[in-house]
């Protein structure tokens, strides 16, 4: 195995002080033997500032970081502060590689070269493919690593390989019976915590069918769902989402306010808010929707009524394209409306500020999956779709351009 060359190295001591002279320095490496005791540095002419150019003998040095330290001392005998280096010694392996002659594993924890497990070697070579077993019966479920690493005929270990695995103790083929089964909305209360589902015959399979309490919600909302068996291993959770609509009164009361938001719902009562001058059970509202801070790109603008008794209309959605210019002028682009929103799977589409009214429309639900698909021509155009409740995303291509928003459909 060859030696790893002498390396150099360049110091520039700082001066003392004003009219000392520097005339001597030295250096160690790891461990200082004391001040005047380490390696000389030659210092041809003394000077208030030296460069000094100078080899250092690493060659009895094991491979491994290592320190270097610099000091240097004026000629009334006062020391410099040091000047430190890490570096690092790697041993270079021949170039002609030996055979491979011995392999070995440990899994988590190293118990040191040639300690861990043996794999056997049957026929030495340069590149070898080994087939082994790993025990993995005493292993706690859950995350671990293999390493695994080889050793030639020279006594050089490779570097390591590794990969984590994961440990699943599985469950007796014999399933328990599910006897105890609860739901919650949003907000976990940990396990046997939440709302009691009744379980009247304990099974491996049971079908469940319950009330689910929502008067004090409105918006969107999400369930969780899970067992237990009688074991007290709990399931994985099932989770739903579902939209919780304040229905309007027969007798609507008259219209007296509307708020308006873009692209995020922040909460009833807490988007931008305009009175009604004339409140009706039926209005007209002009008004201007401030655009300041919206960035380039696709928006969705979000109206919707309130009346005097405090209930809230559903949602009219009227997508845009919004274009800033260099010099801060705003173009607002007008792509199309849909309400109500949410619906029943009955809707109307306005498409009037689309020019030749030409379109294809895509429905997908939450995991991307295309449910609906269509091309339409027109204005204003009624649209009925067979989908179960949940939330979809809407997909409006005109020519070379494209807008998405969402649609919420509640049965």
């Amino acid at each position: 195995m060859k030696k790893l060359i002498v390396i150099l190295a360049l110091l520039s001591a700082a001066i003392l002080c004003t009219g000392q002279k520097i005339n001597k320095a030295e250096y160690f490496i790891d461990t200082d033997p004391g001040f005047g005791k380490a390696t000389n540095i030659p210092v041809s002419v003394p000077a208030n500032d030296v460069s000094l150019s100078y080899s250092v003998n690493i060659s009895a040095l094991s491979q491994g970081f290592h320190m270097m330290v610099l000091r240097a001392r004026d000629d009334k005998g006062q020391w410099s502060t040091t000047r430190e280096q890490v570096f690092y010694v790697y041993k270079a392996q021949s170039t002609t590689a030996a055979n491979i002659s011995k392999a070995e594993y440990f899994i988590d924890t190293d118990p040191g070269f040639g300690k861990a497990v043996n794999i056997p070697v049957s026929s030495p070579a340069k590149d070898v493919s080994l087939s082994f077993s790993v025990t993995l019966t005493s292993l706690s479920e859950g995350f671990h690593m293999i390493v695994l690493r080889s050793r030639d005929t020279q006594g050089h270990w490779s570097t390591s390989r590794q990969q984590v695995f994961y440990i699943y103790k599985s469950q007796s083929t014999t399933a328990a019976n599910i006897n105890k089964a609860e739901y919650f909305i949003d907000n976990d209360p940990g396990f046997g915590k939440a709302n009691s589902i009744p379980v009247s015959s304990p099974s491996k399979d049971v079908t469940l069918a319950f009330e689910v309490n929502t008067g004090s919600l409105e918006g969107f909302h999400i369930m969780v769902l899970r067992t237990s068996d009688n074991l007290g291993r709990w399931s994985t959770a099932r989770q739903q989402v579902f939209y919780v609509f304040k229905s309007i009164p027969a007798t609507a009361s008259n219209i007296t306010g509307i708020e308006y938001f873009l692209d995020n719902d922040p909460g009833f009562g807490k988007g931008t808010f305009r009175s009604i001058p004339s409140p009706g059970v039926k209005v007209t509202a002009e008004f201007t929707a401030s655009l300041t801070g919206v960035t380039n790109g696709n928006h969705v603008l979000y109206l919707r009524a309130r009346d005097a008794s405090g209930k809230w209309s559903h949602l009219y959605s009227h997508a845009i394209t919004v274009s800033l210019s260099d010099i801060g002028n705003m173009e607002v682009t007008s792509w199309f409306r849909l309400y109500p929103n949410p619906n029943a799977g009955d809707f109307i589409m306005d498409f009037a500020d689309i020019q030749g009214n030409n379109v294809k429309i895509y429905i997908y639900d939450m995991n991307g999956k295309q449910v609906y698909s269509n091309e339409l021509s027109g204005e204003n155009i009624s649209m009925t779709v067979d989908l179960p409740s949940g939330i979809y995303m809407v997909t409006v291509e005109a020519g070379d351009k494209s807008f998405k928003q969402k649609l919420m459909i509640k049965r």
